[in-house]
């Protein structure tokens, strides 16, 4: 049976957030916070996590994500500075899916600015980093300096997509993947299941099996932590085999530029510790993105 929404959805702005032209670690993060999985220290309370859920920049009201995002005297005083500050429908509201239903849809128009949508996700995206550095490094940076350096993250990325656009291109063959044996990793992970599947297969340069995992677990919080958590299980289960493999493999881009940049990815500090102990014990660890029908054993397990 189809499962029966009552009232207003935000199955769009879950959506939406997937679509949005910025990398996917940032699609992500708008992703948990149209979910209101974003873990601020109000969420993390609301888990069991002992902590004081006052706002550790402003000290004057617990941290919610509208809170952290829009409503801090530090956050408003950069969306002060920004082209939004004379739009005067009232924006930043005090609801976080108002405010993410502004950004999303209604900012170009109510603001008469063509380029505000494409700016705004990473003025969003450079708030969050400055909140991060305050709670993790005490460091707190001047508003000015938090649009400046949204602009230049902007720019950075949208010369390193036109770099790759005209000079990267992909392998033709499957011989320049390097050494073997290689490790394929995958996860199963359903919105509505309660369990997740996790999968993986080791195999040699002939394709022949070395070894392989499959198993069902209670399900994340997202598709990602069942991703890393694949990756995780496979790395313990190819140590405690003692097999020498350094090669991991996954269809998930995100789940590459999580290893790439773990400070990135504060909610899953946890399942990140997890794994930077255990790599600690390969001489040589390497994780590559694949095309997803090349990880069809590995997909098959996890399902």
């Amino acid at each position: 049976m189809a499962e029966v929404e009552y009232g207003p959805t935000c199955m769009a702005l879950r959506a939406h957030s997937w679509k949005l032209d910025v990398p996917p670690k940032i699609q992500h993060f708008f992703w948990q916070v149209a979910s209101g999985s974003l873990p601020v220290l109000e969420r993390l309370v609301h888990r069991g996590v002992r902590c004081d859920p006052l706002c550790k920049r402003c000290e004057s009201a617990p941290e919610t994500i509208n809170h952290a995002l829009f409503e801090c005297p530090r956050s408003r005083d950069v969306w002060a500075l920004s082209s939004v500050s004379s739009v005067p429908d009232g924006f930043p509201y005090g609801s976080i899916y108002a405010n993410l239903d502004f950004i999303f849809w209604r900012a170009t128009s109510q603001s008469g600015d063509p380029d505000i949508a494409s700016r705004l996700p990473w003025i969003l995206w450079s708030l969050w980093k400055d909140r991060n550095k305050k709670v993790f490094q005490g460091l707190a940076a001047e508003p000015v300096d938090i649009l400046n350096q949204a602009h230049n993250d902007k720019l950075l990325w949208e010369e390193a997509k036109s770099f790759s656009e005209s000079y990267l291109h992909p392998p033709a063959v499957l011989e320049d993947r390097g050494p073997f044996p290689r490790c394929q990793i995958d996860g199963s992970w359903k919105g509505l299941d309660p369990l997740q599947g996790l999968g993986w297969w080791c195999f040699s340069s002939e394709d022949s099996t070395l070894l392989l995992g499959a198993r069902s677990i209670r399900r994340d919080p997202t598709s990602l932590h069942a991703e890393l958590q694949a990756l995780i299980w496979a790395m313990e289960s190819l140590l405690a085999a003692g097999v020498d493999c350094q090669i991991f493999e996954t269809d998930c881009a995100e789940l590459v530029a999580m290893m790439q940049m773990p400070d990135d990815w504060p909610a899953f500090s946890n399942l990140l510790e997890e794994f930077l102990l255990l790599k600690t014990s390969f001489p040589s660890f390497a994780l590559t993105k694949i095309p997803r029908d090349l990880n069809v054993r590995a997909d098959c397990l996890a399902r």
